[in-house]
């Protein structure tokens, strides 16, 4: 039956990706030129590559369109998929992805922000570019973990970048994910999927999803947080503790 998964959805997945390519030729050159109609063809594109993977997101709490940033666990590359199938955003990603085959083509027309991780001139320049998004009322999403994490919980979320929302009004809304054992049974994380995702065995990791009639995911958005009421060194501790306090009640 796995073998038979793969050869079906194995050529939709080629062609969905051509679609993709061809697609973005026509996306405008500068994201601050994207009109709603660009986020609804990206949403949509997502939405048809999770079907392709077999993945079936159990959405808890609401996705609350006034946030301006959301700030999530990160769990696999997977995790941009099923995120971008419900929101309209673009993401921030480390700076090698943009050089990768297809990937990194599709991610750079499509409003990705790119950043050299641990450097602080390139942090400096993001914040600056997040700035200007926030202006244009775009909507952001990027992982503070600063690195694919162990699906359980999240470790130390880095301030740096949250201080492109220092001193304004924005909201924050704080989402989590997991990739359960044996969903709904046993929604544990699990460990098969955060050991590739580790090891950065990307292929195999798509190709096991392929293989499967359906796998779950659990996307919990949690309550948007004012970023008038923290300082951003704080604000990060406040994030990481909602998303942390979710994952735990999921293991319970």
């Amino acid at each position: 039956m796995s073998i038979i998964l793969l050869l079906l959805r194995l050529p939709i997945l080629v062609v969905h990706i051509l679609v993709g390519l061809f697609t973005i030729l026509f996306f405008p050159k500068e994201p601050k030129n994207f009109k709603s109609s660009h986020y609804r063809i990206m949403m949509l594109w997502m939405n048809i590559l999770s079907s392709i993977l077999g993945i079936k997101v159990d959405i808890r709490g609401i996705p609350d369109q006034s946030a301006n940033l959301f700030v999530s666990n990160h769990v696999t590359y997977l995790d941009i998929i099923i995120i971008n199938k419900l929101l309209p955003v673009n993401f921030i990603a480390k700076e090698e992805i943009s050089s990768w085959p297809v990937i990194g083509r599709l991610a750079s027309k499509t409003g990705t922000l790119f950043i050299k991780r641990g450097d602080n001139v390139e942090s400096s320049k993001m914040i600056y570019e997040m700035e200007e998004r926030f202006k244009l009322q775009n909507k952001i999403v990027f992982f503070p973990e600063g690195k694919i994490g162990n699906g359980k919980r999240v470790r130390k979320f880095h301030y740096k970048l949250f201080k492109s929302i220092e001193n304004k009004e924005l909201y924050i809304q704080p989402i989590a994910i997991r990739y359960p054992t044996g969903y709904p049974i046993n929604n544990n994380y699990s460990e098969i999927i955060s050991d590739k995702s580790l090891k950065g065995e990307m292929f195999s990791l798509y190709l096991k999803f392929l293989m499967r009639r359906r796998s779950h995911v659990i996307l919990i958005f949690l309550d948007k947080v004012s970023t008038r009421d923290y300082k951003n060194e704080t604000i990060t501790n406040v994030l990481a503790d909602k998303i942390n306090h979710a994952l735990d009640d999921l293991n319970s």
